[in-house]
């Protein structure tokens, strides 16, 4: 929802902010306060804040027109102002949630003991690609795969994997070193891709096979190991599980301590009434 709209619900829906009648009150338009943090907050789209006052000033003199002319009677408009207020109110409280939920601390927490099931394989791997693109047709896909047969025999004849690479691949990044793709972490890349190299020994090529991006030979330049990711590695998974659990319980606890009435039988006749008035105007 755009921002200058959620700020004229909410002005339409109530005194304009929390400054009515207080020191932070900047400008009165009719019976509206505005408050200092509505200019700022207006500023922040450029300019300054007195060319800020003047837009809000301009904006409030509109809303409050709309309230003096009645428009808050009309059941959509009422339902769109509380919307916008509703979801300013729901996204300010999940962020609060969130926030205090994701510090450091609790953070290198979860890190802590998470850190088992957070390890993952890795293998340093390089490959020789045959692109097949998902629109390809039957013929084109035949002769992708005469490609990479062509490829594989290329290699398990004695050929050299890297100057194959260089001639043959279709990926021209890795083609040029030699088809080096670099150290391949699993979850990180094609789960068909990593389950091809992860059980390679070092030296020996794959057979060819499929991912999502074409027909590949793989070779593994080193044994595959187990690592642990650092702190700084997962930080953004942690902060987002950790957000979203605390988003979980909290409604959890919500819907237990609200009382809620849901009176679904009045749904199909409401909406017909409202659309009914909509197209009346």
């Amino acid at each position: 929802m755009k921002r200058g709209l959620v700020w004229g619900a909410l002005v339409l829906a109530g005194c304009g902010s929390v400054a009515c009648g207080s020191r932070d009150e900047v400008a009165r338009v009719g019976d509206t306060s505005v408050s200092r943090a509505e200019v700022v907050l207006q500023q922040q789209g450029g300019g300054t804040l007195e060319t800020a006052l003047d837009a809000v000033v301009d904006r409030t003199l509109l809303a409050e027109a709309a309230r003096r002319e009645g428009l808050l009677k009309e059941p959509l408009l009422a339902a769109r102002v509380e919307a916008a207020r509703r979801e300013v109110l729901a996204h300010a409280y999940v962020e609060a949630l969130g926030v205090k939920a994701s510090t450091e601390e609790a953070l290198r927490q979860r890190y802590t003991s998470q850190k088992e099931a957070l390890t993952q394989r890795e293998v340093h791997v390089a490959h020789i690609v045959v692109y097949v693109q998902p629109q390809a047709t039957e013929r084109e896909r035949v002769e992708a795969q005469a490609r990479i047969n062509k490829v594989y025999a290329r290699v398990v004849g004695g050929e050299d994997f890297a100057v194959v690479a260089q001639e043959a691949s279709e990926d021209p990044a890795t083609g040029s070193r030699g088809g080096d793709l670099g150290v391949v972490r699993e979850g990180q890349v094609d789960p068909r891709f990593f389950a091809a190299v992860a059980e390679l020994k070092p030296g020996a090529p794959s057979a060819p096979f499929a991912t999502a991006f074409g027909l590949h030979v793989a070779r593994a330049l080193e044994a595959p190991r187990t690592v642990v990711p650092s702190f700084e590695e997962v930080r953004g998974v942690l902060a987002a599980q950790a957000r979203h659990e605390a988003v979980e319980a909290r409604m959890k606890e919500l819907r237990q301590d609200i009382t809620v009435k849901r009176h679904p039988e009045r749904l199909s006749a409401e909406t017909t009434s409202v659309r009914s008035e909509g197209e009346s105007r």
